[in-house]
């Protein structure tokens, strides 16, 4: 299975609106926020985040791609986010598909992120890693913002985020991630 096909059964858990993985801690970041959405006026929260995807999937089966799910929400102890598991005859590269994201984008405002937005999350989860490595997770990484995805790879760093001591400092430190942490 080519990686082509992989990302049209699985939209990973989107923080604004990439698709690309992260490996170790998604984080919710401003994700899927900005112009044009009444829903995007205040702060974003899980709820609102998870009000405007449901919006989002509703507004791209009325514009013909019916098999399009609904969001599936992440809410736990290693971060939260909300996420699209496309079936396998959905081709998100499609031009029907497209052309149906970008109208269902500008009217749900889900898929946007401003450069504020963006500056914002990256301050905060860097506020998170320094906490982190002050509790004794040393090697805990900065974050990392690429095509408007911000998120911590935490491949290749020996972290056990199953451990005692990641637990203790992450408890400690979701106050800094955006919206709190889960």
């Amino acid at each position: 299975m080519n990686d082509r096909s992989k990302s049209r059964r699985s939209r990973p858990w989107l923080r604004p609106a990439g698709t690309a993985a992260v490996t170790g801690i998604a984080v919710l970041v401003a994700a899927c926020s900005g112009g044009g959405s009444a829903t995007s006026a205040g702060p974003l929260t899980l709820q609102s985040l998870t009000a405007q995807a449901l919006s989002y999937a509703k507004c791209m089966r009325s514009h013909g791609i019916t098999d399009f799910p609904d969001p599936t929400v992440q809410d736990n102890a290693h971060g939260k986010g909300v996420g699209f598991s496309m079936p396998s005859g959905v081709d998100p590269h499609s031009v029907k598909f497209q052309s149906a994201s970008k109208t269902c984008q500008k009217q749900t405002g889900f898929g946007h992120i401003s450069a504020a937005q963006l500056q914002q999350g990256m301050n905060a989860m860097l506020k998170y890693a320094e906490c982190m490595r002050s509790h004794g997770i040393t090697n805990f990484p900065d974050p990392f913002e690429n095509s408007h995805q911000i998120g911590f790879n935490t491949s290749g760093t020996g972290i056990d985020q199953n451990s005692p001591r990641f637990k203790a400092a992450n408890k400690t430190c979701q106050p800094f991630l955006p919206g709190g942490g889960p």
